[in-house]
């Protein structure tokens, strides 16, 4: 029965391909199934990472089961599944993947498998900055550039009992040191730097940040809060200055005592101050995730290295016909103009404004323009604590670029979605766009083949449905300061709080991914 099943496979079971999963498995006409290809055997939290790879008793907390990826518990009679795996090559119809095995490195590397695909959302985001990436000795970035630890290569495959090791081991890191340098001033850079400060305000803790302001992106307000926030906890802040990077040296695993202290780098800036740090933490951004996609088809990746997409969240490589059609449209439209005002009826009625197109020769040529079309509801975020400002999904009234790619969308971090934050809260709302997408093809596709009723769609008649658009909010955020401040902007609103646990209220986070009331022994699982 499995081999007669459609497919729709997510690539990813993060924030974005969590939520597709949810929304595929309960709308999917019957027939379809959903495949989730996911490295890690839990749920990475990792916007915790920073504070439980500095604050122990809480790392375990960071790692949460999928039981609810497919909306309800895993059954035995469900047709949806998840993978423990490596995707290792994407192509248009199929992929291949690795299964995961228990972490002895004696067990040979199992084959690789094929899965077909109908659909595909790819959900991979990506590469994490190194202090917080679990995956850092799998592609030789895993340079903390410290000299207090050596930890040995050994195979990693994404169970939480070695997430919980690879926590503590950066735990163990900082506490030894005297001194700690972080190169970057986003909310990685920040959040590391707030919580060593307050967690052990005798060591010497140094922000460098290349620009005048703190993040940025958002409201310079924000940025003043949070310099006087860290400058409270005794952080030493340089704005304006970059690292030179050749004054750093790669770490080399020689064996030598891992409880010495003392001064293990003396790095400079371009501008000239030097700084002595034991560990240096580089929190300069990440890496799209997208080298899967640019091997299937380079056209799909852009310079800066996401994935392009329409509105609709779906991979857009463009088909040359269509783009040479576009091409006479515009040309048509040009010579056609004229033509239409000179045959319009002109009005008497004198005006102060100029003479404008008048609308209905504009609607004879471009039978193709988008229309104004009224939006839906907004979808509730994730978290609870900071509402979404993501504007809402808009529903589709025309023909947009035509791709060679309609059955293949991408979301979160890998997507160059219109200039979207990329942000957990942004791949959220971009997946539920992309799965219900998804949901109206297959639906579509099943009233064609006589397997659904035309009633069961989404109440557009008998007609085809039309997919919705993506469209990015304003940019927002919440930042820790430390154990229990923090700062917020949402909607260009800025502020603070003091409300903030050490655990950074982890039980809500598992609350949104289906386990409501977990214990502290129940997040050991």
């Amino acid at each position: 029965m499995t081999a007669e099943l459609h497919t729709v496979v997510v690539l990813g079971a993060s924030y974005g391909g969590f939520r597709a999963a949810q929304l595929l498995a309960t709308n999917l006409p019957e027939g379809w199934r959903v495949v989730v290809v996911e490295r890690n055997s839990h749920l990475n939290n990792v916007y915790n990472f920073s504070r439980y790879a500095v604050l122990p008793g809480h790392e375990h907390k960071a790692f949460i089961p999928y039981d609810y990826a497919f909306g309800n518990p895993a059954t035995t009679d469900t047709p949806h599944i998840r993978i423990h795996g490596t995707v290792i090559s994407l192509h248009p119809h199929h992929i291949t993947y690795i299964p995961h095995t228990s972490s002895s490195s004696s067990e040979p590397t199992p084959e690789p498998q094929t899965l077909h695909f109908d659909y595909l959302i790819y959900a991979l985001g990506s590469h994490l900055p190194a202090p917080i990436d679990v995956w850092e000795y799998t592609h030789d970035r895993g340079q903390h550039l410290d000299k207090t630890r050596c930890l040995d290569k050994t195979t990693y495959t994404g169970t939480k009992s070695q997430g919980i090791a690879w926590l503590r081991e950066r735990q163990a890191r900082i506490e030894s040191a005297q001194s700690v340098l972080i190169v970057g001033g986003g909310a990685l850079g920040i959040q590391f730097a707030s919580d060593i400060a307050a967690v052990y305000p005798h060591k010497r803790v140094t922000l460098l940040h290349s620009r005048m302001q703190l993040l940025p992106r958002f409201e310079p307000t924000l940025g003043d809060e949070v310099l006087t926030a860290l400058q409270d906890l005794g952080v030493q802040v340089i704005l304006g200055q970059r690292l030179d990077m050749d004054s750093l040296r790669p770490h080399q695993c020689d064996g030598s005592d891992e409880n010495r202290t003392g001064t293990a780098f003396h790095v400079r800036t371009l501008s000239g101050t030097e700084i002595d740090a034991e560990v240096v933490l580089l929190c300069t951004g990440q890496t799209p995730n997208t080298a899967l996609m640019r091997d299937m088809d380079s056209r799909a990746v852009g310079k800066q290295g996401l994935v392009r997409v329409t509105r609709e969240m779906q991979v857009l490589v463009e088909d040359e016909d269509s783009g040479k059609q576009r091409e006479e449209d515009v040309k048509r439209m040009v010579e056609e103009i004229p033509k239409m005002i000179a045959s319009e009826p002109v009005s008497r009625v004198s005006s102060p404004m100029p003479p404008s197109i008048p609308s209905s020769a504009i609607a004879k040529v471009l039978t193709k323009t988008e229309q104004p079309v009224p939006r839906r509801a907004g979808v509730m975020s994730l978290t609870k604590s900071v509402p979404s400002q993501d504007a809402s999904p808009r529903t589709s009234s025309s023909r947009t670029k035509a791709t060679i790619y309609p059955h293949i969308f991408a979301v979160g971090d890998a997507a160059d979605a219109f200039g979207a934050l990329h942000a957990g809260h942004t791949a959220y709302h971009q997946a539920g766009v992309a799965a219900r997408n998804v949901v109206k093809l297959a639906k579509r596709e099943a009233r064609r083949c006589g397997s659904l009723s035309c009633s069961e769609g989404d109440g557009e008649g008998n007609g085809e449905e039309s997919l919705e658009e993506y469209t990015p909010g304003l940019p927002m955020i919440k930042i820790s300061l430390g154990l229990t401040r923090s700062a917020y902007e949402i909607a260009g609103v800025v502020g603070t709080k003091d409300d903030g646990v050490p655990d950074l209220n982890a039980a809500a986070m598992w609350g949104a991914c289906g386990l409501k009331g977990v214990d502290e022994e129940g997040m050991w699982r």
